[in-house]
């Protein structure tokens, strides 16, 4: 008996899956191999306009390696140039943020491990300070 083995997606399907998943998928900061989503989960100020709101929120780098997909995640604020900054969020913002990840996460790894046969984990971290 053989075990059935899945061919991993071309990089237009990967595109259409991620997009399908929801709000998270960004295409235009994607490449081949490395996929970007994001989540704006907290509004700064309300009061703001529309236009000038910033927002905290978690952004992730998708990898695809040999073996399956790896994935570093950033916190931060999304700030009024449009651009992620890392920043330190307060503790009930961090606790939404986090929260709003690990749904995201559940998402995202059901999606790879049922369409492409493969997994996802976390990419080892990289201490550069000591």
């Amino acid at each position: 008996m053989t075990a059935s083995i899945k061919k991993m997606p071309s990089r237009g399907r990967l595109f259409k899956l991620f997009t399908d998943l929801g709000p998270y998928f960004r295409k235009l900061k994607s490449t081949e191999d490395s996929f970007f989503f994001d989540c704006l989960e907290v509004c700064v100020d309300a009061t703001a306009l529309p236009e000038e709101r910033e927002f905290y929120g978690w952004w992730a780098m998708l990898y695809r390696v040999d073996t399956g997909f790896e994935y570093e995640r950033f916190d931060g604020m999304y700030n009024k140039e449009g651009d992620w900054v890392v920043c330190k969020l307060k503790k009930e913002d961090k606790k939404q943020v986090d929260t709003a990840f690990e749904f995201f996460l559940l998402k995202i790894k059901t999606l790879i491990e049922e369409d492409t046969g493969t997994s996802l984990c976390a990419r080892e971290a990289i201490l550069t300070e000591v």
